[in-house]
C-alpha cells in the first residue's frame, strides 16, 4: 500500500457510513465487527480495531487487513476513506465483482 497513512477516526468513519451494515448488526468489543450485506447477501466482515490513542495512524498490516475485507483494491481503499468514493459506489463495485450474487429472477 506503499506511504499511505489514514488514523483510526477516519477509518472507522468511512467504514461506519460507506459499508451497508443492517441495523443493530454491529458488535463491539476490543474491536469493531460489521457485517457487509447488500441486497440480503452477507458479503464480508469488516474487523475495525478501536482507536489506541488519539490521532494516531493505523499500521500497514491493519490497513491492508481491512482493505481486504472489504474486498477493494489499493487504489479504491484509498478513495474509500478520502471521500471519492460514496456508499452507492461501494455496493455498486462488489455488484461488479460479484455479478452472480446479485441477478434477480
Amino acid at each position: 500500500m506503499g506511504k499511505i497513512r489514514f488514523k483510526y477516526k477516519e477509518v472507522i468513519a468511512s467504514v461506519q457510513s460507506k459499508t451497508p451494515v443492517p441495523e443493530g448488526k454491529q458488535r463491539s468489543g476490543k474491536e469493531r465487527n460489521l457485517p457487509v450485506v447488500i441486497e440480503g447477501i452477507r458479503i464480508s466482515r469488516v474487523t475495525v480495531p478501536k482507536e489506541k490513542g488519539h490521532g494516531k495512524d493505523i499500521p500497514i498490516g491493519t490497513l491492508n487487513s481491512i482493505r481486504n475485507q472489504l474486498l477493494l483494491k489499493n487504489d479504491q481503499f484509498a478513495d474509500f476513506i478520502n471521500c471519492p468514493m460514496t456508499r452507492s459506489d461501494y455496493i455498486d463495485a462488489m455488484k461488479n465483482k460479484f455479478p452472480d450474487s446479485f441477478i434477480r429472477i
